[in-house]
């Protein structure tokens, strides 16, 4: 009963994540700079990896795959850069374009974005063997700002990375912990996972999806679990990011225009399905229904 009372605002709360995605861009007919776009460089993470039968891709590879065949009248050079350089060139209204960035009223004021997946919050990865350490609430949900000031937990996170608006809050609020270290990493964060494998820190902060990603070519990962984080259960809407200029406008448009399709959304629907577990995809599957029904229609320009 009591999941019941909650399901309509959580799915009110998915359909309004759904349709977000047109909202920052400028209405039709307000005056606007025309910019031909023959070039995009896109930026993109190696946080996300899965073996393929040509080794190991990420869900980014297939997504600009399948952008340069529907967009063939554009060059597209892709980049490894991580976040900071990557909101850094975008801020700076440099002609590049985020391949997967969270979504967040901050960056909405840097860049105008096309939303390509929803995904379920972050969460804490741990040892499986320290699981009953933690400090959780009644439903079993950890208690991150308690878990940091215990001061006997090495945290790691990356530098520059959002992990979702509520994440992003409660680690704002530790700033300046000494057990709660922020590295610069050279991408997304694909290094801080075998942190804790090699013991260098006890736990992260990622999606569930990553860790089963990891799990695929190291197999040692499985002593790794992902536990749901108090205060941290809204889905993330995540997109393509262009700068909020005349050229990112344009860019978004085209981009836009080619996953706002029925053929786009199934697409989208593929790659993220694809390194979901399938506990998470039942859990958020109404919303994820929501979410990709408006993803097979083109924004409102």
């Amino acid at each position: 009963m009591r999941r019941s009372s909650l399901w309509p605002r959580r799915f009110a709360a998915a359909l309004a994540l759904a349709g977000a995605w047109a909202g920052g861009l400028p209405a039709a007919g307000a005056a606007e700079e025309v910019v031909a776009v023959e070039r995009i460089t896109w930026l993109f993470g190696n946080t996300l990896s899965q073996p393929s039968t040509s080794g190991i891709t990420r869900p980014s590879d297939d997504l600009l795959a399948w952008l340069e065949r529907r967009l063939p009248q554009v060059s597209h050079e892709r980049r490894v850069a991580n976040a900071k350089r990557t909101w850094t060139q975008i801020e700076s209204g440099e002609r590049v374009c985020a391949a997967a960035a969270v979504r967040q009223p901050a960056r909405e004021r840097q860049a105008y974005f096309s939303n390509t997946a929803l995904m379920p919050p972050p969460q804490l990865i741990v040892r499986q063997s320290r699981v009953a350490e933690l400090p959780r609430d009644d439903k079993g949900h950890v208690d991150l700002i308690h878990l940091v000031r215990q001061q006997r937990w090495h945290g790691a996170v990356v530098q520059g990375r959002s992990y979702g608006a509520e994440l992003d809050a409660q680690l704002a609020s530790l700033l300046g912990s000494d057990t709660l270290h922020r590295y610069s990493s050279g991408d997304f964060g694909s290094n801080i996972l075998p942190m804790l494998l090699q013991s260098r820190a006890d736990f992260t902060v990622e999606y569930a999806s990553g860790l089963l990603m990891v799990t695929a070519t190291r197999p040692e990962a499985a002593q790794l679990v992902a536990l749901p984080i108090a205060g941290a259960a809204a889905p993330i809407a995540v997109g393509v990011a262009c700068p909020r200029n005349p050229w990112g406008r344009a860019a978004i448009q085209l981009v836009d225009a080619a996953l706002g399709t029925p053929e786009g959304a199934a697409m989208l629907r593929a790659l993220q399905e694809s390194t979901m577990p399938a506990q998470t995809r039942r859990e958020y599957a109404a919303q994820l229904d929501a979410f990709f029904a408006a993803r097979s229609r083109p924004g409102r320009y």
